[in-house]
């Protein structure tokens, strides 16, 4: 008996927790001749729509190289003048599918509102594309 067969179980089934375990659980396995099977890598949704974490609803898969994770980015600004002090200005938390290059304007954005926009950004490749440059 499951909590899907059962009706005098509907409170449980209605419970955010049991629903976000149920989608993580629907979006890695599939039930065939009634053997539970792994979804092969082109069957799983799309990173940003997957729940990857029975216990994060808002963490998602993320690739970037050879490292694969489930979580979260952290975008970091640090000031790094050679004569000065280096310290973080800016700390940003995406999840891990979203790209870096979507990251560099609200970065600059919050930086310019707190005053500490630098005069040169240097950034990795991943965040920056060719428009960005020509802004």
């Amino acid at each position: 008996m499951t909590l899907w067969e059962d009706s005098s179980f509907i409170h449980l089934r209605q419970l955010p927790t049991i629903e976000h375990l149920r989608q993580t659980l629907v979006h890695r396995f599939y039930i065939d001749n009634n053997q539970v099977k792994l979804r092969s890598a082109t069957d799983l949704p799309p990173a940003g729509q997957r729940q990857d974490s029975p216990y994060d609803p808002d963490a998602r898969y993320g690739n970037k190289r050879s490292m694969s994770w489930t979580g979260y980015k952290v975008h970091l600004s640090e000031t790094c003048d050679e004569q000065q002090v280096h310290l973080i200005t800016h700390v940003m938390t995406t999840p891990a599918h979203q790209s870096d290059e979507d990251q560099t304007e609200p970065i600059h954005a919050a930086l310019e509102a707190k005053g500490l926009l630098p005069r040169e950004h240097i950034v990795d490749a991943g965040y920056v594309d060719s428009s960005l440059v020509l802004t």
